[in-house]
């Protein structure tokens, strides 16, 4: 019988994996898919175990989320989807409707 006591379990190592995305990104740089010329802005998506890693703001599908596929990349964002739909929040609320008051 072989002792296992020190070998991480699969949560464990998911944990690694996502802590050490998370790491690569803590600097504020955006994201790069493989050797895509896009660049995306950065989010905290869903992941395996119920970890979060670093992914594209816009959501694209990133091959099952491979953490090998995406890396770090200091370049601006020039995903469009990323920079219509990640947007910094509004100081105030926007008014939705106008009162008769108002108009």
């Amino acid at each position: 019988m072989t002792d296992t006591s020190s070998t991480p379990g699969v949560h464990e190592a998911l944990a690694v994996i996502a802590e050490t995305a998370r790491a690569a990104y803590a600097d504020g740089s955006n994201l790069r898919v493989r050797s895509s010329g896009i660049v995306h802005a950065v989010a905290m998506t869903g992941w395996l175990g119920g970890h979060r890693m670093p992914g594209p703001a816009c959501m694209v599908g990133v091959s099952g989320w491979d953490p090998g596929a995406a890396h770090p990349d200091r370049g601006a964002v020039t995903c469009r989807r990323c920079l219509i739909t990640h947007t910094e929040p509004a100081d105030e609320q926007l008014q939705l409707f106008t009162t008769e008051e108002q108009v």
